[in-house]
């Protein structure tokens, strides 16, 4: 089976987009399990609603939920762009788009203050726009099909 390379490397970075996921979710799962089984926190010590910047763990889960937000937005602007075969756009935007959200995410983990979130929100933006503009791409694509 050969497939054209850009095709590979959009599998690659929605792969490395989810991975971004998982491996905050990993982190997440190992913290709270070492904070239970250490005694610092019961089981049910993690309310999902409540949020303090200045715990660590917090912001781990805001970083992993935040990583979320934009995922099925991204599979479905990229599962199009697989199923059309025009894949040359995705395969340019989804390394910016995956290392916008490792940024963001990066930044959510050290902390958080004024300057911090402006930076976090920048990174959010990036992605936002590149994915709208994928989107928008596909979208024109689809719509060439409707011609007679």
């Amino acid at each position: 089976m050969t497939a054209d390379i850009t095709i590979i490397t959009t599998h690659l970075y929605l792969l490395a987009y989810a991975g971004w996921a998982l491996f905050l979710l990993i982190l997440l799962i190992t913290a709270r399990s070492l904070a239970v089984l250490s005694g610092k926190s019961k089981a049910d010590g993690f309310p999902p609603y409540h949020y303090n910047p200045a715990c660590p763990l917090n912001r781990l889960h805001r970083a992993y939920q935040n990583t979320l937000e934009l995922l099925g937005v991204l599979i479905v602007v990229v599962a199009t762009a697989l199923w059309l075969g025009n894949t040359a756009l995705s395969d340019t935007l989804l390394p910016w788009i995956v290392a916008a959200r490792v940024a963001q995410s990066t930044i959510h983990l050290v902390g958080v203050n004024h300057w911090l979130v402006q930076i976090r929100f920048g990174f959010f933006l990036v992605q936002v726009a590149l994915i709208s503009w994928l989107a928008v791409d596909q979208a024109c694509s689809l719509l060439s099909l409707l011609k007679p």
